[in-house]
């Protein structure tokens, strides 16, 4: 589903002056992609050079993550990137590329040790708040594809080796990639390019989808066509996939997709984007169109699209697609859009406002009619040299469906951030989400000797709040902490939702 976005997120060069516009184009700090979420790194450095036995880029992070509230956990991730590049082979060059992670968490695994899918009830572990997909990928082993006695804390990302221009005309990709396609599938596998001219691409591949968490017992084969016509400022792409399942029958299912990407251009006028898009997933039909445009002589930003589904999958579906293209059987057929514009003020200054909206042809709980308005005031650089704050308000509106009562929530909050050198920063924020709903979600009707208490309103609030620095003492290093804070008056009198506190601390190694 597309989501609008009230920035673009680009880097700042840090010794200038702070502007919301640069010439016509609108600036933020690449440290708001960062804000909760963080990893530290902003780019590259040049790699170890072994002449014509290429070019070596390693990335070490460690993180170290540590939660408390009504219980506790405390987890280390390792990651490890590397990518040699640029090894001659021929008349072509050989690359590597390497991404996997490694995690221990203090917590013990969930239903016991022996992992022989009981309950925790019944192994003698009860339910802690913070379990999540880490402990429930140690049921399953990746790599052999097998529920049972396994630790699934060791991930890998990526592992291939690529094969560019050995052969004439053609890249060469095997292991476990990520697809050069539309849905950016990840595999395990192979992947060929073929590109003998500037107006027509083709990739063919094929293998096994990669998940995490469960045996999809799926293969994989396709084929992906690109069409770009530079003259014109034209794109046009295409795939066709077949997941193939064991139990075949329906869990056998076919997908295509296109798309069109058009630009237009007026220097100092008007700069844009159009697209269309659709696509067959099993027997459902997705559409969805688009505008991005900016218009430079008036500082005018808009985004527009309208998207939706036609018909759904009523029977089975390979579970590669449930899983990664949210098309289970239940989904109804709908139609989405929405809108946003933001104008620029002063160089300093930026306003913006959106409207999104959905209206489903079969409502069901999990497929409601909503409305939504989101707004922001940007301030770059106006209340202290490369400082950047950012308000936002967002309101959501859910229709009521039977006796499923409508419910709203309003989000508001801020972000701000403080560059005071191009080797130290910082950020904090805090967003506050206040819902409103019936005491009882289920509509209540006396005349059936229903409780009327149940048609009380409530008015209940979540907040979470962060603060975090990026310090980076030599070229190679980066460290970085944060911490957040969530507290949700919800179910407070059943004491069923604690405060959670995390404290995430990086360190980020780059060569």
């Amino acid at each position: 589903m597309k989501r609008l976005m009230l920035n673009t997120l680009c880097m700042l060069a840090f010794v200038f002056p702070a502007y919301s516009y640069v010439g016509d184009s609108y600036v933020t700090p690449d440290s708001w992609s960062r804000h909760v979420n963080a990893n530290g790194i902003k780019a590259s450095l040049n790699g170890l050079s072994f002449g014509d036995t290429g070019i070596l880029k390693i990335g070490l992070t460690t993180r170290a993550a540590f939660k408390f509230g009504e219980d506790e956990d405390w987890s280390i991730y390792q990651y490890a990137r590397l990518r040699l590049s640029e090894t001659k082979l021929g008349q072509g060059t050989v690359n590597v590329n390497l991404n996997i992670r490694g995690a221990y968490d203090s917590l013990p695994d969930i239903g016991g040790s022996t992992m022989d899918s009981q309950s925790s009830s019944y192994s003698g572990n009860s339910y802690n708040q913070f379990y999540d997909g880490l402990y429930t990928s140690r049921k399953y082993d990746e790599y052999t594809r097998l529920s049972g006695k396994y630790d699934g804390n060791f991930r890998i990302y990526q592992a291939n080796v690529e094969f560019k221009g050995v052969v004439p005309y053609t890249d060469i990709t095997a292991g476990r990639i990520y697809l050069n396609n539309l849905d950016m599938y990840k595999i395990d596998g192979g992947s060929f390019h073929f590109d003998t001219c500037d107006y027509f691409k083709l990739d063919i591949y094929g293998g096994l989808p990669v998940s995490y968490y469960s045996n999809l017992k799926t293969s994989l084969i396709g084929a992906a066509i690109e069409v770009p016509v530079t003259i014109s400022g034209t794109k046009i792409r295409a795939e066709y996939n077949y997941f193939i399942h064991e139990d075949g029958g329906d869990f056998n299912t076919h997908t295509a997709r296109g798309r069109i990407d058009q630009s237009l251009s007026f220097p100092d006028i008007i700069s844009s984007n159009i697209y269309l898009e659709g696509a067959i997933i099993g027997k459902a039909m997705l559409y969805e169109a688009g505008l991005d445009a900016n218009i430079d002589i008036s500082r005018t930003g808009i985004s527009a699209y309208i998207a939706g589904q036609y018909d759904k999958n009523k029977g089975d579906i390979n579970p590669y697609i449930s899983m990664y293209e949210n098309m289970l059987g239940g989904s109804s057929e709908y139609v989405m859009g929405g809108v946003m514009v933001t104008q620029g003020i002063t160089d300093y200054l930026i306003l913006g406002i959106g409207w999104e909206t959905r209206f489903n042809f079969s409502e069901s709980y999990g497929d409601r009619d909503y409305q939504r308005v989101f707004g922001n005031i940007d301030l770059v650089g106006l209340l202290h040299k490369n400082n950047y704050l950012s308000l936002i308000v967002d309101w959501y509106d859910v229709a009521a469906y039977k006796r499923q009562d409508s419910n709203s929530k309003v989000m508001g909050g801020f972000r701000i951030t403080q560059v005071f050198t191009d080797r130290l920063e910082a950020w904090a924020g805090v967003n506050v989400q206040n819902y409103q709903y019936r005491n009882s979600p289920i509509k209540s009707y006396p005349q059936y000797g229903e409780d009327m208490v149940s048609l009380q309103d409530r008015n209940e609030n979540t907040t979470m709040a962060y603060i975090g620095a990026m310090y980076r003492p030599i070229d190679w290093c980066v460290l970085q902490v944060d911490y957040s804070y969530e507290y949700a008056d919800l179910f407070k009198s059943a004491d069923l939702q604690p405060d959670i506190h995390t404290l995430s601390i990086w360190a980020n190694f780059i060569w």
